[in-house]
């Protein structure tokens, strides 16, 4: 499995900043962590807050591992009581590093194998998925999302 590379990351961090700078958002926080949810690149806008960087890392981190991008944890939140005990499991299991709300999204390579994942907070949540998927669809066929 190839790995992603410091400069593929350095270059998903600038791509989510300038989609949040063309959708008008406030500063954001942007976390790429590699396969291993170890971080691997991180910038934070000027005027984030603290704790927007542990949230960006947590929603990449919360993608990685459960396989799947935050906003099908945060459906899944929502569903029922039965889905928010379970999320609220996996908090308590894991020190509430997964945050149920959009804006993790794995980074898969041309093989569709995962090889990291990207976080970003400062905005809607909504707002910041579509920042770091615009991202990852700036490598054409060489990353994709799922």
């Amino acid at each position: 499995m190839a790995e992603l590379t410091l400069q593929q990351a350095n270059k998903l961090i600038v791509e989510a900043l300038n989609a949040a700078h063309e959708k008008d958002m406030p500063p954001i926080a942007v976390a790429v962590l590699d396969s291993g949810a170890h971080l691997k690149a991180f910038q934070r806008e000027d005027g984030v807050s603290f704790l927007r960087v542990k949230i960006a890392q947590a929603k990449a981190w919360g993608a990685l591992a459960m396989a799947c991008d935050t906003d099908q944890l945060a459906e899944r939140y929502n569903q029922d009581a039965l889905q928010q005990g379970f999320i609220n499991a996996l908090n308590g299991m894991t020190d509430g590093k997964i945050i149920p709300l959009p804006g993790g999204v794995l980074v898969r390579n041309d093989k569709n194998e995962i090889i990291g994942a990207i976080g970003a907070a400062g905005g809607v949540s909504t707002d910041d998925a579509a920042c770091v998927t615009t991202a990852i669809k700036s490598f054409g066929p060489e990353l994709s999302v799922d």
